[in-house]
């Protein structure tokens, strides 16, 4: 009777049932911020997943909710309508679900006509600390549970739906991937977990095998939004990409894709390290583009035949590298990633060893200005390592930015970091191309491993390097005209302005002089 009375009060205070349950559900969230990955998902997660069910289900499917998330089923119960069939699993688990939707007036079915295609939605992992296995099982039997014209949208933890596992792990996703279930993964952003806002998430997309389609010739669209806003636009893009690679080579022909791009399933199997590296690939020239550059090239060179040598080209086409992960190339033995030092601000002055900070990425104009007496740095950090020509100083927060030390000789102050790309056997990589790359791409922990780096053919390299140093010096000289041209023009300015000089115009001065 006492839990009547106080359940009889509440209801009267929040003005619904409904209400009142919501109120409860948030005061547990905030008592209970111990549930890490298993917490409540924010506003923008949610609505992802009833963006992906609604374009799975169409009008003529059922929908089987997450049994443990109450609040992720009960908005796709909302905004699925009445027009379509909800159903709950027959579990303990599903209570909670079954309480909130009866509440709010929402019919449930008991049990989903088995001639009715279904779509699945699913939550891992549905109880807090659990591991990585314990999501891939659930990830497994959610895959087995589906029939043939069946669908699934599943959300957890990118750390085991997505990037790189042991190998113990990885064979139990790659068991998965073999299905032919999996058409679609995206890894998402960080902060969609109230309470694991550092942790990114991953959407799967789960459907109907291509049973015509070899599986040695099966794709799945794969998407990388790591440090992209779950915006509605980010939102209709990402599920406009994925439902087209859904669909038939005509489909997505037709599509213009933002954020996916398509690997071979079987590639997706047999390769260690993260899902989607291949999605942060660069766009690249395609055939008919390809076949035009020897004449772009030719028409901007002589655009500026008057600062610079036009570089010797030949068309000659020919088979580059393919654009790798930053994690794969190190992996390879291409390149190295040395840490930053923590260097304490009261050795920092004006004399001795150049320092470079996360933040003079963004103006490395600014490069040099600070500085870190040599041999107190020696004695502080007598195994810090001095960066060399070629090395590339990088960040990867709050945004990703990159830059090439053509001198070395330069103290990296923690968080910047670096990357070395190995004399005796670079793979293709270019320093002013990884650094190009890596600018602008997206960013938050652990993200420089995914970043993917374009690469040239090995006899390209030299000849392309000091192009690119050409261009360089042209530049800056330009800019140094550019900036003395601007000084004249100010001086100019404030001598007139201030009486200080009179400006003579010359051609009246030569009318009057022949007038007189």
């Amino acid at each position: 009777m006492p839990w009547l009375t106080y359940a009889t009060r509440l209801v009267d205070a929040a003005y619904s049932p409904s209400a009142a349950l919501a109120l409860i559900t948030r005061r547990h969230a905030a008592s209970n911020r111990a549930s890490g990955s298993a917490g409540p998902l924010v506003a923008d997660a949610i609505a992802l997943v009833v963006d992906a069910t609604l374009a799975l289900a169409g009008g003529d499917a059922a929908v089987t909710l997450d049994a443990g998330d109450a609040a992720l089923s009960s908005t796709v119960a909302r905004r699925l309508g009445d027009s379509v069939s909800i159903v709950l699993p027959t579990s303990a688990e599903s209570r909670s679900v079954r309480r909130q939707l009866l509440v709010e007036a929402r019919w449930i079915d008991e049990a989903a006509d088995r001639a009715t295609r279904s779509v699945v939605v699913a939550r891992v992992p549905s109880d807090p600390g659990e591991d990585v296995p314990g999501i891939l099982r659930a990830l497994d039997e959610v895959s087995l549970s589906l029939r043939d014209s069946d669908a699934a949208v599943v959300i957890g933890p990118a750390r085991a739906l997505v990037d790189p596992l042991i190998p113990t792990y990885e064979r139990a996703r790659t068991d998965i991937l073999r299905s032919g279930r999996v058409r679609g993964i995206a890894r998402l952003t960080t902060g969609l977990v109230d309470s694991a806002v550092r942790e990114s998430l991953a959407l799967w997309i789960l459907g109907e095998p291509k049973v015509e389609v070899a599986p040695a010739q099966r794709i799945t669209a794969v998407a990388d939004l790591t440090g992209v806003q779950l915006t509605p636009a980010t939102r209709a893009d990402l599920i406009s990409d994925l439902m087209a690679g859904m669909g038939g080579g005509r489909d997505r022909r037709a599509h213009q894709f933002r954020f996916a791009t398509f690997v071979r399933t079987a590639s997706l199997q047999a390769r260690g390290g993260s899902l989607v590296a291949s999605a942060m690939r660069k766009p690249s020239a395609t055939t008919e583009e390809a076949t035009e550059l020897p004449a772009l090239l030719d028409i901007a060179a002589e655009a500026v035949r008057a600062d610079l040598a036009p570089i010797e080209i030949a068309p000659d086409p020919h088979d580059v590298p393919r654009a790798t992960s930053v994690a794969e190339l190190i992996s390879d033995g291409h390149m190295r990633k040395i840490q930053g030092t923590r260097v304490d601000p009261a050795l920092l002055g004006s004399e001795g060893l150049v320092v470079v900070t996360a933040s003079d990425l963004d103006e490395p104009a600014s490069i040099g200005r600070t500085r870190v007496d040599q041999l107190a740095f020696a004695g502080r950090h007598p195994s810090a390592q001095l960066t060399r020509p070629g090395d590339v100083i990088f960040r990867s927060g709050p945004t990703a930015a990159a830059w090439v030390d053509s001198d070395g000789s330069k103290v990296v102050a923690y968080p910047a970091r670096v990357l070395r790309i190995k004399t005796a056997d670079p793979g293709g990589l270019v320093p002013e191309i990884v650094a190009a790359d890596i600018t602008g791409a997206p960013a938050g922990p652990g993200a420089w491993k995914r970043w993917t780096l374009r690469r040239v053919a090995p006899r390209t390299m030299a000849p392309l390097r000091q192009a690119i140093a050409d261009i360089t010096t042209a530049r800056l000289d330009l800019e140094a005209r550019v900036a003395r041209l601007a000084d004249y023009a100010a001086l100019i300015v404030a001598g007139a302005t201030s009486g200080a000089v009179t400006m003579i115009d010359l051609d009246h001065a030569a009318d009057a002089a022949q007038t007189q």
